[in-house]
């Protein structure tokens, strides 16, 4: 089997890349995964279901999409529910995938094709029905779950009757406004192998994790993201931080040491800083060896 025949597959997760580690944790499974703006690209293997995916990770809606070449998919997956269990939540997003996903098929001379070879004319205007059924079905269901206006939805409509091609998934994925890396991935434009921003991510003990997460540079433009983007470049800010503290702290335990009104606080306020300088030294630490790794 050649490579322009295997089936590659990315599942958009709106996730930044230090909750990754954590993903990987409750998908028990490994994967490879890039980030942008704040979204994403998951590289699952071939025995982690998209669903499953999509029902674990809380909160926002997972897009996946495969393509080998001359097949295509995109299957988008409405957010979680709290209130559902795991088995229900699973079981709705499999049921989301029958209804949300748009397929283009290989490009066929006729219908005879599609059929095996039987070219039963008489079935031929019920497969074309059936067909176009599911993709009304499937295009109301995406506008709906991705807030699309009027406008978009009819541009949706227009990219599910086009026939398969490389820059399909593209389109539809900037249409819905999430990274269009992951159609290149998947159409083989661009190797993972070659994208710096690319980590493997397997699960591990959840302090592991942890630290993962607090050492990894985010893609997002949220306050969070940029302030843990600032200390991950810049890593001696970490240490200012922590000395800063420790002076302060050091200060307070001095004064509540002399006793008096107000004392008991001191010393609380003092211990609450001293901590947190050895956390930031720490922090700084991770963050270099990470950096250096």
């Amino acid at each position: 089997m050649t490579d322009q025949q295997l089936n590659r597959v990315a599942v958009l997760v709106h996730a930044d890349a230090p909750e990754l580690p954590f993903l990987a944790n409750l998908l028990d499974a490994s994967f490879t995964a890039v980030t942008r703006n704040g979204w994403a690209v998951v590289l699952p293997d071939e025995n982690t279901d998209p669903a499953f995916i999509a029902a674990v990770h809380p909160g926002e809606m997972c897009i996946a999409i495969s393509s080998d070449g001359a097949e295509r998919s995109l299957t988008v997956y409405s957010r979680t529910d709290p209130d559902r269990d795991e088995e229900a939540e699973l079981n709705h997003q499999i049921e989301m995938g029958r209804i949300a996903t748009l397929r283009w098929e290989a490009e066929h001379s006729d219908i005879a094709d599609i059929l095996g070879g039987e070219g039963d004319s008489a079935s031929q205007p019920q497969v074309s029905t059936d067909v176009e059924r599911d993709t009304k079905v499937a295009v109301e269901a995406i506008a709906s779950i991705c807030s699309l206006d009027a406008a978009a939805t009819a541009r949706l409509e227009n990219y599910a009757a086009t026939p398969s091609s490389g820059l399909l998934l593209e389109s539809v994925l900037q249409l819905l406004g999430v990274p269009v890396v992951a159609a290149k991935l998947v159409e083989s434009e661009r190797s993972v192998e070659d994208m710096d921003d690319a980590h493997h991510y397997e699960p591990k003990s959840l302090g592991l994790s942890l630290v993962d997460a607090m050492t990894t540079e985010p893609s997002g433009n949220d306050v969070v993201s940029r302030v843990q983007r600032a200390y991950f470049r810049h890593p001696e800010i970490l240490l200012a931080v922590g000395g800063a503290e420790l002076v302060a702290g050091s200060t307070l335990a001095a004064l509540a040491r002399r006793g008096g009104r107000g004392s008991r606080v001191l010393g609380t306020a003092s211990a609450v800083l001293l901590a947190d300088a050895a956390g930031q030294a720490a922090l700084w630490a991770a963050v270099r060896a990470r950096k250096k790794s």
